[in-house]
């Protein structure tokens, strides 16, 4: 009976050592293969300890409130989200489609399905030191953790390229659901689990998948813009939720108890991908930024000449 996570792997060490090598119960080609394979990984250190924990939690276990033993925080026969992502029954989004799948980790399609698109809003804005780098203009897009939705404004981010989406605000992503208290731990326990399954995949996919995957993932926040309401209005700032219907999560069951960590996150650096930007960053994904500029620019002029034309036409009236 393991008394923690990191207990799990020495107390299968001890059941191999002193238990399968007596136990009338197990058939005899049970019993040769379990010897022929003594040896491998015999010292678990590193990442692979930490394999077996994260295993662990995937399989819905989680140590006790009162740190003695272990539980299960969830009915371990049904699938994780991970399972899901394999299974190939991806929920809907506009991030990460069914068409990616051979070209994109698991990990990378779970971490994408807890974020949507959203936009650059006054509240957005940081001030202070540093916000030239951090702020964009109203109606840009980013992408905003759909668990935090409506309850504040953290786990929120706006790239400036597809580089940088890549390389920094991925990774932020990542740090800010590890310690999003709205988001579900079956969720934190795959995206663990599934990077130990990305470096096998990384190596399947070949090099240059992740430019272009988030490549893709660019298009459709910036260019595409399928996710948009109101028009395509980029002067809007309302967040858009997976359905397209706008809003935010408003389940009952996400509290305002994870303020104060997520606070935490934002002012540590972390949660905002947007400040991490060097300059050979935005001057290799300059081509990404102006054309992203100039479909803003001409979507709010044609809003504006749109409007201008109804009043002229009213006043006519």
């Amino acid at each position: 009976f393991p008394s923690s996570l990191a207990s799990i792997y020495q107390a299968v060490t001890d059941l191999q050592r002193r238990h399968f090598i007596s136990c009338p119960a197990m058939p005899d080609d049970v019993r040769e293969t379990v010897k022929s394979l003594k040896g491998f990984g015999a010292k678990a250190e590193g990442e692979t300890l930490q394999y077996w924990i994260d295993a662990a939690r995937e399989l819905g276990l989680a140590e006790s409130h009162d740190g003695i033993g272990l539980r299960f925080y969830r009915d371990p026969p049904s699938p994780s989200p991970a399972d899901e992502i394999v299974a190939g029954r991806w929920r809907k989004s506009y991030l990460v489609r069914q068409e990616d799948k051979g070209v994109v980790t698991d990990h990378a399609t779970l971490l994408l399905q807890q974020v949507k698109p959203c936009r650059f809003k006054a509240s957005d804005k940081r001030g202070g030191p540093g916000s030239r780098g951090r702020d964009r203009a109203i109606g840009f897009p980013g992408l905003a953790c759909i668990h935090c939705a409506k309850k504040n404004n953290y786990g929120r981010y706006f790239p400036v390229a597809a580089k940088s989406l890549a390389d920094n605000a991925a990774n932020s992503i990542m740090a800010h659901l590890c310690n999003c208290r709205r988001c579900p731990e079956a969720v934190k326990s795959s995206l663990a689990y599934l990077t130990h399954r990305a470096i096998l995949q990384k190596a399947e996919i070949g090099g240059g998948w992740k430019r272009t995957f988030y490549k893709r993932v660019w298009d459709r926040l910036h260019h595409e813009r399928k996710w948009a309401t109101g028009g395509g209005d980029p002067t809007r700032a309302d967040d858009v939720d997976e359905d397209g219907t706008g809003g935010g999560n408003d389940s009952p069951n996400n509290s305002d108890d994870g303020d104060a960590a997520d606070d935490a996150t934002t002012k540590s650096g972390v949660s905002n991908a947007g400040s991490d930007v060097d300059a050979e960053a935005l001057a290799n994904e300059m081509g990404d930024l102006i054309k992203a500029a100039a479909i803003w620019l001409s979507e709010r002029d044609a809003a504006a000449e749109s409007a201008q034309a109804v009043r002229t036409r009213g006043g006519r009236g």
